[in-house]
């Protein structure tokens, strides 16, 4: 049996290196520059009537080098949608998890062509634009650039592992980076289904998989000082109906204590069952395994590595609701946190079939996925100056008839001098119908934001936004908004405008 063996070894000065230097070199650090990116991936015709995309789900590790021969370690996930011959787009984020610079996090969106080459093997080329910071990272104002070459090999019908040469540049900071990196992907299909009617995709959920998403509020108390810090955050689990066994994906900002600008994204496994089923019908006991990246507002996280540890307890309290606690610890890799966690959170099913409520029911649900520019007009800084920035940011917003919607979003600041502010939020609005080509909306959230010197107080936050909509195409619609934005403790008040674009499908519901 014949074997190949593949061979990748990159030159020291790539030929295609100036290319992207120069593409790199011609963007700035304001709203145009990443205005171009974000308009061509949402606004690129996706397949209305199709039941399917294809989807994909990288994660890979790359060494990037600061000024000062500083190293710092990435972790990037991307959820990539296929969205036509051979183009790919969707969000992505980067964390720190190694070095001295936890607490760096960037958010944005990635646009990829993947190149055939052989049978089961491919390249990659993409560009991501985002924004953030943190850890006194020397990003400027925040808008982060990374042009990639990823070669990518399968490795099963699902899987495949790649090796990556990528540059890191923040135009208006001191970092320029070039870098190999190592990818591994899933490939799956985003299931939908259209937004009115009746019906459903028998056996497969829809969307991401995920099948229950829960809001948390959590307490740290750090070991030796007794320093404590509240968070609120938000989980996304995928959970397995007969097992017990649930993955899930996490994350939370602080919105109480000396801490604001602390942020940390997991990856997390749990078990639960039920000790008496007929004593305490509902009711489960587990545990919760976590770990991934955190940092900022003061905490010690090291280079940003961190795991949790924790027991659990949930009960069912209606149909589809679930409230639960969880007690456990909190570590990180090679910072000195270690600190007490107690966490209680509310949970609610998207996916029928689960939490004994029987066969799904033919019903369906509005979501809409919306990218986002928002232009704060004047927020208070640490020297005690007013000056603007803009963030980029992530919707979800999930409707529980025609016109109300919960919404849960997620932003980070890539100019204005704030490269490290990122801000969390989740709270619900009012909005006409969908079908309607003129519509208005407005919404009310609340959540967590802090970093790069703004004053946001403890870090938790109010905003409030009403926003008119004009839809161009049965499931895109442009948004423009204003709003008002403020500190719960003092420190920044702004005027919000807001520039989006939104697609919406429609998902099972119970």
């Amino acid at each position: 049996m014949a074997r190949v063996v593949l061979q990748f070894s990159p030159p020291t000065q790539p030929p295609f290196r100036p290319a992207l230097t120069r593409l790199a070199a011609r963007l700035r650090p304001t709203p145009l520059a990443v205005a171009p990116l974000l308009a061509l991936a949402l606004f690129h015709p996706i397949a209305a009537r199709s039941e399917s995309l294809p989807m994909a789900t990288t994660l890979g590790f790359e060494t990037a080098q600061l000024p000062d021969h500083e190293h710092m370690g990435l972790v990037g996930g991307t959820l990539l949608f296929g969205v036509g011959s051979d183009w790919w787009l969707g969000p992505a984020v980067y964390g720190a998890v190694s070095g001295s610079r936890g607490g760096f996090f960037v958010g944005g969106l990635e646009l990829q062509r993947r190149w055939p080459l052989a049978p089961g093997l491919s390249l990659a080329t993409g560009l991501y634009a985002g924004g953030g910071g943190g850890a006194a990272a020397p990003v400027g104002g925040g808008l982060m650039l990374r042009p990639a070459l990823t070669l990518l090999k399968d490795i099963g019908p699902s899987w495949q592992l790649g090796l990556s040469w990528s540059m890191l540049r923040f135009p208006s900071g001191q970092i320029d980076s070039r870098q190999l990196g190592v990818t591994m992907s899933w490939r799956s299909e985003f299931m939908h289904l259209d937004d009115a009617g009746s019906g459903g995709i028998a056996g497969q959920a829809t969307g991401l998989g995920f099948d229950r998403m829960v809001a948390t509020a959590s307490s740290y108390r750090f070991e030796g000082s007794g320093r404590r810090i509240g968070l609120a955050g938000a989980r996304a689990e995928r959970r397995s109906s007969d097992s017990g066994f649930s993955a899930a994906f996490e994350a939370a900002a602080a919105a109480q204590g000396d801490a604001a600008g602390y942020l940390e994204i997991l990856g997390s496994a749990a078990f639960n069952t039920e000790p008496a089923p007929s004593a305490l019908p509902g009711w489960r006991v587990g545990v919760r395994a976590g770990i991934g990246a955190g940092g900022g507002g003061a905490v010690p996280t090291g280079g940003g590595l961190m795991g949790k540890l924790a027991g659990t307890l949930e009960g069912r309290v209606a149909p589809g609701w679930t409230l639960g606690a969880e007690f456990g610890e909190v570590h990180s890799a090679r910072g000195s946190l270690r600190a007490r966690q107690v966490q209680v959170w509310l949970g609610t099913s998207l996916e029928p079939g689960f939490d004994g409520r029987g066969e799904p029911r033919e019903r369906r649900v509005r979501v809409e996925w919306t990218g986002t520019w928002q232009h704060h007009t004047a927020i208070a800084r640490a020297d005690g100056s007013k000056r603007a920035l803009d963030t980029i940011g992530l919707k979800l917003d999930r409707y529980l008839d025609e016109h109300f919607y919960l919404s849960g979003q997620a932003h980070s600041a890539f100019a204005g001098g704030a490269g490290a502010y990122s801000i969390g939020l989740v709270g619900a609005g009012w909005a006409g119908r969908p079908a309607a080509r003129w519509r208005l909306g407005a919404e009310l959230l609340a959540g967590a934001a802090g970093g790069a010197g703004v004053q946001t107080g403890g870090g938790a936050i109010v905003q409030g936004m009403a926003w008119a909509g004009w839809a161009p195409q049965a499931r895109g619609e442009w948004r423009a908004g204003l709003g008002m934005m403020r500190a719960v403790r003092g420190g920044a008040q702004s005027p919000v405008i807001e520039l989006s674009w939104s697609r919406g499908f429609g998902m099972a519901g119970r």
